[in-house]
């Protein structure tokens, strides 16, 4: 509401600002341009990187296509929450291990993407293999470490079912030996009434 009660010259001049800013963050070997609604098109295709370079949050569409990139470093991606469109074909990406953060990115962002041509170049094994064919028998040397918190986590959730089966263990016994004095304490208590039973018949 307050941004309508803004005089029109002022929001103007606010939004050319706003897509200065989001140019002047372009990463150097690329062209960024502004679209008419908020975000930009990132053009890295045939830039000869070997890295993907720090991109602008506000990508809308990525091309990075035709580069020398290999892999993508894990979380280097994750920021790009507008991303409609993404396309990294034509590099030489090497499948080994680092290649399973692209290829699950690339399959849980609902994107538009040009899958069709992104295939692995290395290893040899592997070379010209799509990535949406790329399965867990062809990456059986990786051993994915659960990270630190996980396990944390784990060993916490250890020792809390160790202790719920000790605190089991010792609540069976209590029953168990409560069942036990209940026992013994009826038994007492009916051949205590017999016998009081038995003296008052004597009396009378």
């Amino acid at each position: 509401m307050a941004w309508r009660k803004l005089p029109f010259c002022v929001q103007l001049i606010a939004l050319v600002q706003l897509c200065n800013c989001s140019i002047d963050s372009c990463p150097a070997p690329c062209s960024c341009f502004s679209l008419e609604t908020r975000g930009l098109i990132v053009n890295c295709s045939s830039r000869h990187l070997r890295d993907v370079p720090d991109l602008p949050i506000l990508t809308v569409r990525l091309y990075l296509q035709n580069n020398l990139i290999t892999s993508v470093s894990p979380g280097s991606l994750d920021h790009l929450v507008s991303l409609q469109e993404v396309d990294v074909s034509g590099n030489p990406w090497n499948c080994d291990c680092q290649i399973l953060y692209l290829k699950s990115w690339l399959d849980a962002v609902p994107v538009q993407r040009n899958a069709g041509n992104l295939r692995c170049t290395t290893p040899n094994t592997l070379s010209m293999k799509p990535f949406r064919n790329l399965t867990g028998n062809d990456l059986t040397s990786c051993t994915r470490a659960w990270p630190i918190k996980c396990k944390k986590f784990f060993v916490r959730d250890l020792y809390l079912i160790g202790l719920a089966v000790v605190v089991l263990i010792l609540m069976s016994y209590v029953v168990r030996m409560a069942r036990k004095l209940a026992c013994r304490v009826a038994v007492t208590t009916g051949s205590y009434c017999k016998k009081a039973l038995n003296e008052s018949y004597k009396s009378k």
